[in-house]
């Protein structure tokens, strides 16, 4: 497994996303008519995918699951990392302005895409990539060409998923990547008290070193999943 694949070629990527507003409130007032398309088709999409929260009302789904969605959410921090030899080498990207952010992580992959980088991530490819294509886009920024458009072939997105090498193949059965790394024998990134249920408020609340530390902390966790896996 991963036979071909140069460790010390690979840029692994994490982003951490919360909604484009601190509460629907603040959305009213700031956009109406997005908070009109969330009202409409953002609350939907959630209750029919969290039935657990299909009563809930569309100011607490906004609070709690925008950042899922591009279009209703932002980028709040990227980290990024590589293997030199055999010691991790960590960058993150989060000033809170995003646009900023992205054009620096837009010169990154343009950068990295010159000397045969490949992305990794874990869910990379169905989360991390189209989320970033399409705030670049709503950020005025040309997206690199290491991301997939929309002509991209399969086999041609340039970036290795470790949802996707843990799956082998499958579409079904659980691959959260707190999951992989407890039953690789990894510490867990999930440890601390940033928690994907919380990291909406955690970033309002002007908590940005723990976010960073949180996503950083998943960054290394999919560098020990590579390392381990190659050395079997």
């Amino acid at each position: 497994m991963l036979e071909n694949t140069n460790k010390n070629k690979l840029l692994f990527l994490d982003i951490e996303t919360v909604g484009s507003h601190q509460d629907s409130h603040e959305l009213k007032k700031m956009d109406r008519s997005l908070w009109d398309l969330w009202n409409s088709i953002g609350c939907s999409y959630f209750r029919r995918h969290y039935p657990e929260d299909s009563d809930k009302d569309c100011e607490f789904l906004y609070e709690k699951y925008s950042g899922l969605l591009p279009e209703f959410g932002k980028i709040v921090c990227v980290s990024v990392g590589f293997i030199n030899g055999e010691e991790e080498k960590l960058q993150s990207f989060c000033s809170g302005n995003e646009k900023d952010d992205l054009t620096q992580v837009s010169q990154l992959l343009n950068k990295i895409e010159k000397v045969g980088f490949t992305l990794c991530g874990h869910n990379i490819k169905n989360f991390d990539l189209p989320y970033l294509g399409k705030r670049m886009l709503i950020n005025g920024i040309n997206p690199p060409s290491l991301l997939p458009s929309h002509d991209t072939k399969p086999w041609e997105v340039k970036a290795l998923d470790t949802k996707e090498l843990w799956n082998f193949g499958s579409y079904k059965g659980l691959s959260s990547l707190h999951l992989v790394t407890s039953v690789m024998g990894i510490p867990s990134p999930k440890d601390g008290e940033i928690t994907g249920e919380n990291i909406h408020q955690s970033w309002y609340d002007g908590k940005k070193s723990e976010i960073i530390s949180y996503c950083e902390k998943d960054v290394s966790s999919l560098i020990k999943i590579i390392k381990k896996v190659k050395n079997l």
